[in-house]
């Protein structure tokens, strides 16, 4: 009955890492530093920023090699680096308030590239049209 139990455990909790490593590295870490990236970390924050994107990179290596504990462990470093150079870039931006940056994201998870949301993107749409041109896309 012993044997049949540790068997049953061992199949329940083998595919914990996979699971666990997706949540925290496929998740958190990446939405992380993708937030860092659109707070313009990489400019405010650099050795954090940097520091993050390779403990993402090395998270991703080792899960390639189904070292999933050091996966999830390199991508807990990496959510807490972004994390971290997020805070210094918006209290740097908060200090300089003349250097905000164009584009402020509305969420942490808010995907870049949507070129409506942007107010300079608007904003050359709008002269654009005063000027009698058209923009890809608009016509």
């Amino acid at each position: 009955m012993f044997l049949v139990g540790s068997v049953f455990g061992l199949a329940t909790f083998s595919g914990c890492g996979p699971v666990e490593y997706i949540n925290q590295v496929g998740n958190k870490a990446a939405s992380a530093v993708s937030a860092a990236k659109l707070a313009q970390s990489d400019r405010y924050a650099p050795y954090e920023y940097t520091a993050a994107e390779e403990y993402l990179h090395k998270a991703r290596e080792e899960a390639g090699h189904a070292e999933y504990e050091d996966a999830i462990e390199y991508g807990r470093k990496a959510e807490e680096l972004a994390n971290r150079a997020r805070a210094i870039t918006v209290a740097r931006l908060a200090k300089d308030g003349d250097a905000a940056p164009a584009y402020k994201p509305k969420s942490q998870n808010e995907e870049p590239g949507s070129v409506d949301d942007d107010p300079a993107a608007a904003a050359a749409k709008q002269r654009a049209r005063e000027r009698g041109a058209t923009t890809p896309g608009t016509e």
